[in-house]
């Protein structure tokens, strides 16, 4: 029996993975926002990505809902909201949904299952990651820009209707145990939502300028050192082994280029989420990446000034609502610096 999925929070994550169920004959329904449903019902649903991948859906090949009240007879429910939206949207999940209903957050941050759990006591809750970055394009094209598996907590065998149904539709997915190490690993490579977000630029050509990898080492080699201290140790995830990255970023480009073309897979118009959120105007997830290694330092008793003022200007940026501030790599170098 086809299992049917709900996909809440259908942005630029929730639509390219829906896209990519639909597109294979998966029972999906989104709900999202009306600015995205526009965009779908003008356009259609077009998903894209750096390896080739190419397929339309029409609006009438979709299922889009603007309320919660569609998520009734979903087996799955895939959470992609934003961290911020975590605990009205799991009120709305109490109120909708089946009690059978297993809940899967593809979230960023590692707190949204514990609110998730304190609010859906009832509930099957899975931790789980995307490790790709996908960005909306304009008129219903979600182009995923960066590879990567995604990652579920659960033991093989587990959740077989879902997890057959991304591979069937090339969304491999791993399987763990326990994902909390790959959680904090991705948080890692996160950090780098905000300085991208803060450049302006395209992901690529961020990581191709040595001045803006060393901001980024010393934002990364900070959330290190704060995580030995609070005891974790964040795992690999795909190629990236995350205690190795301020070493490789701060090498020289001709160095850098080397090593990471066989770790990092970039598409040149691959950006950042964050950068979307400036450019819509609308509260990031800063709050939840590097404001949870703050967070946690302070936890600690130690500083972390460094990702402390990677907050300070992602905030700046949110209240102008002017886009991206576009930070040159030497004034984030002195920002940083001068703590």
């Amino acid at each position: 029996m086809q299992r049917k999925i709900a996909i809440v929070g259908a942005g630029s994550v929730g639509c390219y993975l829906g896209g990519c169920l639909t597109a294979t004959g998966v029972a999906v329904i989104l709900v999202g926002r009306e600015r995205i449903q526009k965009q779908l019902t003008s356009y259609g649903l077009h998903v894209t990505d750096w390896k080739g991948r190419d397929q339309t859906m029409q609006i009438d090949q979709l299922q889009f809902s603007l309320s919660m009240d569609s998520i009734a007879d979903a087996d799955y429910i895939l959470l992609t909201v934003k961290s911020g939206d975590t605990e009205s949207t799991s009120e709305s999940i109490l109120h909708y949904a089946k009690a059978s209903a297993v809940i899967v957050s593809f979230q960023n941050g590692t707190q949204n299952v514990a609110t998730l759990k304190a609010k859906l006591p009832n509930h099957k809750i899975l931790k789980a990651m995307v490790p790709f970055n996908v960005l909306n394009n304009g008129e219903g094209q979600f182009h995923c820009g960066t590879e990567g598996n995604l990652a579920i907590e659960a033991k093989a065998g587990e959740y077989a209707s879902l997890v057959n149904a991304l591979e069937q539709a090339h969304l491999p997915v791993t399987l763990h145990e326990d994902i909390e190490g790959v959680q904090w690993g991705k948080l890692i490579i996160n950090l780098n939502n905000s300085v991208n977000a803060l450049s302006g630029i395209p992901l690529l050509e961020q990581m191709n300028n040595r001045e803006y990898r060393l901001v980024m080492t010393k934002v990364i080699a900070e959330a290190l050192a704060v995580m030995k201290v609070a005891g974790i140790k964040p795992a690999r995830t795909g190629k990236v082994i995350p205690s190795w990255m301020p070493h490789i970023l701060a090498l020289p480009n001709c160095l850098f280029k080397r090593v990471a073309s066989a770790t990092l897979k970039i598409d040149p118009k691959a950006r950042s989420s964050m950068y979307e959120d400036f450019e819509l105007k609308r509260k990031t997830e800063i709050d939840f990446l590097n404001g949870e290694i703050v967070n946690l330092a302070k936890k600690h008793g130690i500083p972390a000034p460094v990702n402390q003022r990677i907050v300070n200007l992602v905030k700046d940026a949110e209240q102008k609502q002017s886009g991206s501030p576009m930070h040159s790599p030497e004034f984030l170098q002195i920002a940083i610096k001068n703590k």
